[in-house]
């Protein structure tokens, strides 16, 4: 964030600063929160604000105490470094992701998902799967595939939250790509990175809420609040996780301006990442998921 260091964004992670919830343009939340809890009204309880309270105060600890935040792919560094070599061919790629098995039986299985499969024959190699969507479409999956094993989704008193965010974030990767690519002129892999560094930080959000809620003896909560931590808690946790992960200023940058109330003031990454959360649910079926 221009004119923003590093230390002033831990402070304001701290001290719990309200920023992107003000506009209802930007939220992405509540519709996940909705879609995997019912929408059914849940009535206010006592504890409510406390819960509230108690899981911020979790989540601000996580400045000062980095060593809590979910671990970096231990193939992160090299593998990023790869995919950002223009110079990189697929072969050279797929190789690094060899080393891996588990990252490799991921990619294959994201490239037959129904999301990223482009053809009715099965993807059965990494060496296939180069040939068939290139040296783009592999960085894009190489990106999600890294991150799915840190993004834990267990159920709980949050019911298909976890999954929900999972799936909402791999739809808002490729959303914010597409508008770094297309709108922005901006490196469309930078943009996807940012969009599952904001999911993995909702990841923890939810976790947080229900560890906090789960110690007070409370079931539930209302939608709404939930959604609220949500909106305003994940990319400040993603952008912990960055830090952390030592990615790049200008990731964690974008990041940061994802507390501005006005878009026109962020760059074209913070941009990119705004709008792909909204963007993104118009890809899932939230109708069939409340049904």
């Amino acid at each position: 964030m221009p004119g923003r260091s590093q230390a002033g964004h831990a402070a304001d992670v701290a001290v719990g600063v309200d920023g992107s919830d003000s506009d209802p343009g930007r939220q992405w939340a509540l519709p996940l929160v909705e879609s995997a809890l019912g929408d059914d009204p849940v009535a206010p309880g006592a504890t409510d604000d406390e819960v509230v309270r108690a899981a911020e105060r979790a989540l601000s600890r996580f400045a000062s105490e980095p060593q809590r935040l979910p671990r970096r792919p231990q193939l992160l560094p090299e593998l990023l470094g790869t995919l950002n070599d223009d110079e990189a061919s697929g072969k050279r790629i797929a190789a690094l992701i060899a080393r891996d098995p588990a990252l490799a039986a991921a990619l294959l299985r994201l490239a037959n998902s129904s999301l990223y499969r482009i053809q009715p024959a099965p993807v059965e190699s990494l060496d296939r799967a180069v040939a068939l969507i290139g040296t783009e479409g592999l960085r894009r999956l190489v990106a999600v595939a890294l991150m799915q094993p840190v993004m834990r989704t267990e159920r709980g008193m949050f019911g298909r939250l976890p999954e929900r965010i999972w799936e909402h974030t791999q739809h808002a990767a490729l959303e914010g790509a597409r508008v770094a690519r297309e709108v922005e002129g901006e490196d469309a892999f930078a943009a996807q990175l940012l969009a599952l560094l904001q999911g993995l930080g909702a990841i923890v959000v939810v976790q947080t809420l229900r560890d906090e809620a789960a110690s007070r003896g409370q079931e539930t909560l209302p939608p709404e609040r939930v959604a609220d931590v949500l909106q305003r808690w994940s990319p400040r946790i993603g952008r912990l996780v960055a830090a952390e992960w030592q990615l790049s200023p200008r990731l964690l940058g974008a990041l940061d301006e994802q507390a501005l109330d006005d878009v026109a003031a962020m760059g074209g990454l913070g941009r990119a990442l705004a709008s792909a959360g909204p963007a993104a649910l118009a890809s899932m079926d939230l109708g069939q998921a409340l049904a």
